[in-house]
């Protein structure tokens, strides 16, 4: 008995060692069972020196890793219910942008070729999207901001100098170029939105400079200037700089004709301006290309001033300080975010009415409609399609100029005139609704016009 106790003893620890080797053989055959985990890691890179909506933020996953393998996929979710990011290789570099202020959680999601997960979340923090405008409520007319609604208004620069025709770079929005008087003369500045780092950039007293607009790479400034008169005060033309107020250049001869009010286009060296050449009424739209030069985009047969236009009772001392063409206005054409609509003043007839006209540039001719009939056409485009707007209560029988497109794409700034009061209005893309006045206290005008 006990001799075949012991072969039977003999015969089980030989079995459990096959059936361990077996167990063995096949988890290692399971790839990645006594594997590790890929390693999530999310940089987000939000612009230095920018706090406000649009931002394009860049997101760095490439110190992701996988210790004992490769990374198959990864996902960037960024928050904001827009459509994910995803790809192969972290080495990708990977940009969003964001239209809206707000904390946006972001989250980075790797798989590894064993099929494990790994997560990492940051936190993008963007401001809201503010507006930049001229008011004279503080005696002299200075920059202020606020936000699309209206709230949170603050000033920027108030000074003397009377600041006016604020432009922002667009994307990043770091830096606001201006036109403030220095002595006798006009010229053209740039500001931080918080008030820093305010330089002068031109120079050519006793001429002016004015109605700045940055390039869409925000290397060079466009603006108009009589610096070529000799001396004449209808000489104004479009000229060129760079961003540090250097290598100026001439743009257009319309002489004896006038050209103001440039307003460079959004992913084009194309420059909208506005010139009394040949123009039926008292000046008409033109653009700049540099391959064939000035054109005329749009001069209807009847009607006054086109693109420039604003009331006769508007800063007529200001007017005649700034030099500006006899007739001229201070409006400037404003370019929708995506570069291929322009919005700008319009006398219905010549002393009449100003209201706000859209025109699609590359279609050019008589393509141009008024603001209320554009909106309607966004609303019933819609789905479901949006009621349109009552007749007149968008272009009314006030004077509308100075129009100013949000980047977003989401609506139109402009300024009324109500009883001689001059406020800034918003109209939305989305519901055809006109805001009551973003601004209550003094004249304000010029909201930043896109580049």
């Amino acid at each position: 008995m006990s001799a075949k106790r012991s072969a039977c003893g003999s015969v089980k620890p030989l079995v459990a060692t096959l059936a361990l080797v077996g167990l063995l053989v096949g988890l290692a055959a399971c790839r990645g069972f006594f594997g590790q985990g890929p390693i999530a890691l999310l940089n987000v890179i939000l612009p230095a020196e920018d706090e406000e909506a649009p931002i394009e933020a860049a997101f760095d996953i490439s110190s992701s890793t996988d210790p004992d393998g490769t990374i198959a996929t990864y996902e960037v979710d960024f928050g904001d219910h827009s459509a994910a990011a995803t790809g192969t290789d972290v080495a990708d570099v990977i940009l969003h942008t964001y239209v809206e202020g707000g904390n946006y959680k972001v989250t980075l999601t790797v798989t590894d070729n064993d099929g494990r997960i790994d997560r990492d979340v940051k936190l993008a923090v963007v401001g809201p999207l503010m507006i930049v405008f001229s008011s004279d409520r503080g005696g002299d007319f200075g920059l202020y901001r606020m936000r699309k609604d209206g709230s949170d208004e603050g000033i920027v620069l108030n000074t003397a100098r009377d600041e006016l025709f604020p432009d922002l770079i667009r994307g990043t929005r770091d830096w606001i170029a201006y036109t403030a008087k220095e002595g006798t003369s006009w010229h053209v500045w740039t500001i931080r939105p918080d008030g820093t780092g305010q330089n002068q950039l031109t120079t050519q007293t006793a001429s002016n400079q004015i109605q700045p607009s940055w390039s869409a790479d925000a290397t060079l400034l466009a603006y108009a200037s009589n610096a070529a008169q000799t001396p004449s005060t209808t000489t104004w033309e479009i000229w060129t700089m760079s961003d540090d107020g250097t290598g100026s250049i001439q743009l257009t001869t319309q002489s004896p004709s006038w050209a103001i009010a440039p307003a460079c286009r959004p992913g084009s060296d194309d420059i909208a301006f506005v010139s009394d050449k040949t123009a039926v009424g008292g000046s008409s739209l033109w653009l700049w290309d540099d391959d064939t030069g000035a054109s005329e985009l749009y001069d209807p047969a009847a009607g006054g001033h086109d693109g420039d236009a604003s009331p006769a009772g508007f800063g007529a001392g200001l007017l005649t300080d700034l030099g500006l063409p006899a007739g001229a206005g201070v409006s400037k054409p404003a370019w929708s975010p995506s570069g291929d609509l322009l919005a700008f003043s319009r006398e219905r007839t010549a002393g009449g009415i100003i209201d706000i006209y859209v025109i699609d540039v590359d279609v050019g001719g008589t393509s141009a409609q008024s603001l209320e009939d554009y909106v309607n056409d966004r609303l019933a485009e819609r789905d479901p399609p949006v009621d349109p707007v009552a007749a007149g209560s968008i272009t009314s029988d006030n004077h509308e100029f100075c129009p100013y497109w949000l980047e977003d794409g989401s609506g139109l700034v402009f300024v009324r005139e109500v009883a001689g009061a001059y406020q800034l209005y918003l109209v939305s893309f989305e519901t055809g609704l006109v805001t009551p006045a973003l601004t209550t206290s003094g004249a304000n005008v010029m909201p930043s016009s896109v580049r």
